[in-house]
């Protein structure tokens, strides 16, 4: 996991401690319902021993493709991360929401991704936003164009500055090995 200020890893322990930290402090104040979903951590990569996942007991799981800038977002009153801003690279997202915690969303430079229950990931390049559903359905926005799409399993689609309209299609095969592929999947 990498943020604007550094990778959050072996390499950079006090921005990974402090992350933890933040985590594991939403999680203490939620409510019996919200702490059955666990506090938050950074747990080890098993594709990737110098990135981390951030886990947040069985309702949150982000991953992050090596070399990714990305960080969490946290709102009052929230026990989990409210979302993530993706800045470049990609994220593998699962999230099962619960009582408190019922939306999570990813913001891009270019798009915004919001679901309410599913597995997807993004891919954020300086020319497009890619987004991939592998479960469920997610809406994403186009920032530029104010338009979105709902995509469901098997769909996505890419955003770019220069689009006129947002397209939503079936993924060919090479090209889900492919992002999935980044993730050790």
């Amino acid at each position: 996991m990498t943020t604007p200020r550094g990778p959050i890893s072996r390499r950079n322990p006090i921005v990974a401690i402090f992350v933890a930290a933040l985590c594991a402090i939403a999680s203490c104040a939620a409510s019996p319902a919200a702490r059955a979903a666990g506090p938050c951590a950074l747990v080890p990569n098993a594709h990737d021993p110098s990135e981390k996942i951030l886990q947040c007991g069985q309702t949150l799981t982000v991953q992050p493709a090596a070399g990714t800038r990305w960080r969490p977002i946290f709102q009052r009153g929230h026990t989990l991360p409210t979302g993530a801003r993706l800045d470049d690279g990609a994220l593998l997202i699962e999230f099962h929401p619960s009582d408190q915690d019922h939306d999570f969303q990813i913001l891009t430079p270019l798009a915004i991704a919001a679901v309410r229950g599913t597995k997807w990931a993004m891919e954020v390049t300086r020319a497009r936003t890619s987004t991939l559903v592998l479960a469920g359905a997610v809406a994403v926005t186009s920032r530029p164009l104010n338009q979105y799409v709902v995509l469901t399993e098997g769909q996505g689609v890419d955003i770019s500055p220069q689009d006129k309209a947002l397209t939503q299609k079936t993924w060919g095969e090479a090209r889900v090995r492919a992002l999935l592929a980044r993730f050790g999947q």
